[in-house]
């Protein structure tokens, strides 16, 4: 059950979140946007879906215990679309951080103690070379208490690391409050998103080991470029190299 007046009593928005679809199941949220008319900004959520996805072909299927939705994203060039993530990352820790520490884990998985707590998805339709949509969807673990044996060692939710009750109407309208002012400063250039990740990052000047093509090598991340791409030192040569999505096959391991 999704609570609309608590919700709008929390949203801060212009225009982010103000039209809000609440259904019972879905296949995705993500699916939903891309495929149906709605205004520009606005919001699907459910507390359960049955085919989501996640970054790299993952599948997050949940079983009604997570806050999961997506927002319509128009209007704005493909060459944002990495920073985009970034910022959207940062978003989702906003909300988070309501209740428990979140960090994010390059390039847009919240962390809390190490443990993930959301993962984020953004994807595009495009009609020949122009986006025509452009989708930002999340899950959130709010009242897990339990995972399965595969990722329970790497997995928590937010209502494991507070000790008060926990609200996802207010979760969501501070995520769609803060992206919303973050995405627009973006724009003006009032907001760099690499001078944040210092704020934001859970791994900054620490080793972790990275995935590319196939080849595990350990580095110490030193940052994000104004692009989005993670900036890392290898930890045996002291070479500076930067990483972006295209060359990253799998999540950072701390």
């Amino acid at each position: 059950m999704f609570d609309k007046d608590l919700y709008f009593k929390h949203l801060n928005t212009v225009s982010f979140g103000k039209n809000i679809y609440i259904y019972d199941e879905v296949t995705s949220t993500n699916d939903i946007l891309l495929n149906g008319d709605f205004p520009k900004n606005s919001v699907v959520v459910t507390s359960l879906q049955t085919k989501g996805r996640g970054r790299s072909g993952r599948v997050w299927i949940d079983e009604g215990k997570s806050l999961i939705f997506s927002i319509l994203l128009s209007e704005l060039s493909t060459n944002v679309l990495m920073p985009l993530n970034i910022i959207a990352g940062y978003s989702v820790c906003d909300g988070i951080s309501l209740y428990a520490p979140a960090k994010l884990k390059w390039p847009n998985d919240c962390v809390i103690n190490n443990k993930k707590v959301s993962g984020m998805l953004l994807e595009a339709s495009f009609t020949g070379n122009n986006s025509s949509k452009i989708v930002f969807g999340a899950g959130i673990n709010v009242y897990n208490e339990v995972f399965p044996d595969d990722i329970a060692h790497k997995a928590t939710s937010v209502y494991l690391n507070t000790g008060s009750k926990v609200y996802k109407e207010i979760i969501l309208a501070k995520i769609l409050s803060s992206m919303e002012k973050m995405i627009n400063d973006y724009v003006d250039n009032k907001l760099y998103i690499e001078n944040l990740w210092q704020t934001y990052s859970a791994h900054l000047n620490k080793e972790i080991s990275i995935h590319i093509n196939g080849s595990k090598t350990n580095v110490i991340e030193r940052g994000i470029l104004p692009t989005g791409e993670l900036i890392v030192e290898d930890i045996n040569t002291n070479n500076i190299k930067n990483i972006n999505l295209g060359e990253i096959g799998y999540d950072f391991n701390s």
